[in-house]
């Protein structure tokens, strides 16, 4: 019972306390939101816009896809160049996008993170896809940097080995594909004139081992199964492309409200070593 009478006593001088000095705190309050107001309003003004892409790598390292790691790969590329815009070494972040130094000073942040997909179960799955958050402060330089970014995964090292190496590959399976239809054709051709039937011989083709009567229809649609992938599996493809944004973005309320808080803390501060003068 006493501890809530002094608990009522403390409020009742906290609320004397404000009152008797609540022109002093509402000043303190106005320059604490005034001065976030002129800061936000006078300072660099930066734009944010997002892509959705995706990447060959996972295909060119030829490994089985682990679970939220079909994209790791690149979105770890991406990420790493925040390093480096953390540190403000633009020279870096120039010579990795291939962009003058005045377009690579323009990016405030850039940060990659897998998508993913929601099936009936209500389980999260990872997708072939994953998206860019960029932060710039110049939306006129958002196309020089959305080239730059294709242009940093061709030019890494890692990256042009595996894909030369990965493209190099197809030509070869590419080439023994057809000279195998070429020679089932022959054969079938042999047998026709021999009265041979050779329609029984099935071969398996397809992730999922399906089994196809037609060798030559089966090879051919794993020939140009090759050929759609390297057409498309470029080591950086974008989905949807950066939007060109015109709204700034800025926290002038919630920079306000901590502005006005911190403020008002400082000028209970000050009142209360007044009165105790």
């Amino acid at each position: 019972m006493n501890e809530e009478l002094d608990l009522g006593k403390l409020f009742v001088k906290f609320v004397n306390f404000n009152r008797r000095n609540k022109k002093l705190l509402i000043i303190f309050i106005l320059i604490g939101v005034l001065t976030v107001i002129l800061y936000q309003n006078f300072k660099k003004p930066y734009y944010e816009t997002n892509a959705i892409c995706m990447s060959g790598i996972a295909e060119y390292e030829r490994q089985d896809q682990v679970e939220d790691l079909s994209q790791r790969t690149a979105i770890d590329l991406i990420n790493h160049l925040q390093i480096s815009i953390d540190n403000e070494d633009y020279s870096y972040i120039s010579n990795a996008l291939g962009v003058e130094l005045n377009v690579a000073s323009s990016i405030k942040k850039i940060e990659a993170e897998q998508l993913y997909q929601q099936d009936m179960d209500e389980k999260f799955y990872a997708l072939n896809k994953f998206e860019i958050r960029l932060v710039i402060f110049d939306n006129q330089l958002l196309s020089q940097i959305s080239d730059g970014l294709i242009y940093y995964f061709e030019n890494n090292d890692f990256v042009s080995n595996y894909y030369n190496r990965y493209l190099e590959s197809n030509i070869k399976i590419i080439k023994d594909i057809e000279n195998e239809i070429s020679l089932l054709g022959e054969v079938r051709m042999a047998g026709a004139k021999n009265n041979l039937d050779i329609s029984s011989v099935n071969i398996i083709s397809g992730k999922e081992g399906k089994e196809l009567s037609n060798q030559i229809v089966s090879l051919s649609h794993l020939r140009e199964e090759i050929n759609i992938n390297q057409d498309l599996l470029l080591p950086l493809v974008y989905v949807q492309r950066f939007p060109n944004v015109e709204h700034k973005e800025d926290d002038i309320l919630l920079w306000s409200v901590l502005g006005a808080f911190i403020s008002l803390i400082f000028g209970m501060f000050i009142a209360l070593i007044k009165e105790a003068k």
